[in-house]
This record gives structure tokens, C-alpha cells and sequence, in this order.
């Protein structure tokens, strides 16, 4: 079986790289040909007449049987996936599960058909009314990209002076993305729960822990730490539903400790491999790419 991972404009593809070495025997043992490549490694055709062409690398080539993105779900990576799934690929994520997880809007509205506790999210524009905000989030308040991940563009908006002040530098057409709006719990401030899923089931999670009090913040991209988290059957079903309705074979669910219990955060589709393997297990990893 030949399995490609693809990361994206901004990941990093050193630890995929690292992480794939490591598993080299037991790719081995499953017959697997695994390879990395990142998104402008990959050209290929659309077509109504004939096969389409695709190459690695500037070599023509056969598809992978399966695949696996890292990174932000934009524009180029959706062709890339569209074009291979064309080809006869299956990817470990199905696309429309890509496309929700990678928007932090439309995974709230899925999580709300399924009646899945969550954080209230609400889009903000330029001409949206600090009293509304108020009213339906309270401020303070967190304001985010509904696209994107590592804590990049969250702000912490403590009056409403800030709101009006954030408001007002938002352009009135926004082209490139939509911002949200969710309450500031203050029982979760500065941690979350990170957990592992694999083939929708979770196997591992941590608690991760901004360095700096008064960082708001959990992320380890911004310098936080973590610490390994015994699986509760609270966690375990709230997180085995989340991945259901999403329909995401790997992710990383990211869980604020609310007052009354757990409730989603986020949903990262494309957790690191690395932690991920450590943490899971790349046997366990490999078995969930090959039922995909």
C-alpha cells in the first residue's frame, strides 16, 4: 500500500520526516511505502477527456492508496485532495470532514445538530453591535479566524471599549476568512485537554498548560507545556461523539474545563504525528490508516 503525507503552505514536514523514520520496520511489516511530500511537490491535471496526470516531485506518478494532510485546509490543499480522491485515492479524513474541522463556524453548527456541548461561537463583523456581543458571549470574550490553528490571531477582549476598538479595524468585507466571537471561560484559563483519536476512539490526552499565568492562551506553539491525563468516560464519550459527527478518522480534540463538566473547543483534523505516535502508538496509527 503507498501512503502520502501532504503538509501544507505553513506546517513544517521535518517531523513528519523524523516521525516515518522511526516507524521504518513496522512500515515494513504492513507492506506500507510511506512518503512525504509537501503541497507544491504535487502538479496535476483535471479532466473531462482521458485520465488525468498527476506528479511528485516533477516525476509522473501513480496515486497513493491513501492519504493524509497537515496543515490549513485552503484552497490549494482542497484541489489536491479532490484531484486525488478523482484518481482513486481515499483520504484517512473524508474531504467534507476536512472542510468542517477547518473551520471553527461550521464545526460549531455540526456540533450543534448533534447536541454536543461546546463553547457558543458567534461570527462578528465590522457592523455587528457591542451590545449584541454582550448580550450573547459577555465580554470579556475571545475573538478568533474561524480558520486557522496554533492559537494564531486569538485575542482576549476584556471591555467593551476593546470590543468596539476590535470591531472597528475588521475591514466590512471580509474575503479571506470570518472572525468568531465565544465566551472567555475562566475556569479553563490557560489549559485545555488535548486528546488523541484514532479510528474515533480516543487512546491518549493531556493536559496542556500555558507557561506564563497570565497567558490565556493553552497552546504549545505559544510556549505552554503539558502533562499526560488519565481517560475519564466523561472524555471518552464526549469525544467519541464529536468524531462521529465530524466523521474524522484522526484528530485532536482540544476540551476546555468548563463549570458544569468538559465541552469542546476545537477540532484539529491534522494532530502532530509525532506527539501523536508517542503518544498513541505508530502500530495503532498505522492499523487506522489502512481501515480508512
Amino acid at each position: 500500500m503507498k501512503v502520502w503525507f501532504i503538509t501544507g503552505a505553513i506546517v513544517q514536514g521535518d517531523s513528519i520526516e523524523r516521525a516515518l523514520e522511526s516507524g521504518r520496520e513496522l512500515l515494513r511489516k504492513y507492506n506500507i511505502e510511506a512518503e512525504h511530500f509537501r503541497r507544491n511537490d504535487i502538479d496535476y491535471t483535471v479532466s473531462s477527456d482521458g485520465e488525468p496526470s498527476l506528479y511528485a516531485k516533477g516525476e509522473r506518478v501513480s496515486p497513493p492508496d491513501r492519504f493524509i494532510f497537515y496543515g490549513a485546509f485552503d484552497a490549494v490543499m482542497e484541489g489536491i485532495e479532490e484531484a486525488l480522491v478523482a484518481m482513486g485515492s481515499v483520504s484517512v479524513n473524508p474531504i467534507e470532514s476536512k472542510r468542517i474541522a477547518g473551520n471553527k463556524l461550521k464545526t460549531a453548527h455540526f456540533l450543534s445538530r448533534e447536541k454536543i456541548p461546546q463553547a457558543k461561537v458567534m461570527p462578528v463583523f465590522r457592523s455587528t453591535p457591542v451590545d449584541i456581543i454582550e448580550t450573547e458571549v459577555g465580554i470579556p470574550c475571545v475573538v478568533k479566524p474561524a480558520v486557522g490553528f496554533g492559537g494564531k490571531g486569538v485575542e482576549l477582549i476584556q471591555s467593551r471599549v476593546e470590543a468596539q476598538a476590535f470591531l472597528d479595524e475588521l475591514p466590512e468585507i471580509m474575503s479571506d476568512g470570518v472572525m468568531i466571537a465565544q465566551p472567555y471561560i475562566e475556569s479553563s484559563k490557560g489549559r485545555d485537554l488535548r486528546v488523541l483519536m484514532v479510528g474515533k476512539k480516543p487512546y491518549a490526552a493531556f493536559v496542556r498548560q500555558a507557561g506564563d499565568p497570565e497567558e490565556f492562551r493553552s497552546n504549545i506553539h505559544q510556549g505552554g507545556h503539558y502533562e499526560d491525563f488519565k481517560l475519564t468516560d466523561e472524555v471518552i464519550s464526549l469525544c467519541e461523539r464529536t468524531a462521529k459527527a465530524i466523521d474524522l478518522n484522526l484528530c485532536g480534540l482540544d476540551l476546555l474545563f468548563g463549570e458544569d463538566g468538559f465541552i469542546v473547543g476545537e477540532v484539529n483534523d491534522s494532530p502532530g504525528l509525532e506527539t501523536l505516535i508517542k503518544k498513541v502508538g505508530f502500530e495503532r496509527f498505522l492499523k487506522a490508516l489502512l481501515s480508512a
